[in-house]
């Protein structure tokens, strides 16, 4: 049975036991998890923890009164919610004083002491099985923490892009600006070629040396 368990890939388990005495001869095991609330959907089993108790064995204590028979009982639900009320383990005081039991129990059930007076101890362990969702819901958050990661990097790169365009594009004043600028410089250098014209004109042409006229010899 505990093979049937492991194989089922429980998810959580943990040590259980009972005592069942003359001064307390029943206990009722009905476990409740603080995520199962009125709200949850009881259409759809598969959000809510399965709880399974597997009783290993049964020890009777020496105090136990010699040649008495202790009888432990079992009362749960079965196949189709019919009641099950069946004896699981009978031990004999001063002889028996360990038994392997090793039955499941998948749905909440009361343990009551039949016959003796015990004391007698129960021993397993209590399996919980979420059937994967949680695994679905860590999921779903990574998924939706990676899809914020590129939702933010992409928000990053639109904006880098955009600053990249404003900055290559240039405004209209600086436009104008540029613009005046370079018929300033325009004006300027059409101004000093004009003036360098005019005074080349206004230079007067040096008049070559005349001659001259050689005076006839003396005869």
């Amino acid at each position: 049975m505990a093979g049937i368990v492991g194989g089922n890939s429980v998810e959580e388990e943990y040590l259980w036991s009972c005592t069942l005495s003359g001064a307390d001869k029943e206990f009722s095991w009905a476990p409740e998890d603080p995520s199962d609330t009125k709200d949850d959907d009881e259409s759809d089993p598969s959000v809510k923890p399965g709880h399974r108790l597997l009783i290993k064995s049964a020890i009777l204590m020496p105090t136990a009164k010699a040649d008495e028979v202790t009888v432990v009982q079992i009362e749960s639900e079965g196949y189709n919610k019919q009641k099950v009320i069946v004896p699981i383990c009978a031990m004999k005081g001063g002889s028996d004083y360990q038994r392997y039991v090793d039955l499941l129990v998948p749905a909440p059930a009361k343990l009551k002491l039949l016959q003796g007076e015990g004391p007698i101890h129960l021993i397993g362990s209590h399996c919980i099985d979420f059937y994967g969702y949680r695994d679905v819901g860590a999921g779903d958050s990574e998924e939706e923490g990676d899809a914020t990661d590129n939702d933010a990097e992409m928000e990053a790169e639109e904006v880098k892009e955009t600053g990249d365009k404003q900055a290559g594009k240039k405004t209209p004043t600086k436009e104008k600006e540029e613009e005046k600028a370079d018929e300033k410089k325009a004006t300027a250098k059409e101004d000093s070629g004009s003036k360098k014209r005019k005074a080349s004109a206004e230079v007067p042409k040096k008049e070559s040396p005349k001659k001259k006229k050689e005076s006839p010899a003396k005869k």
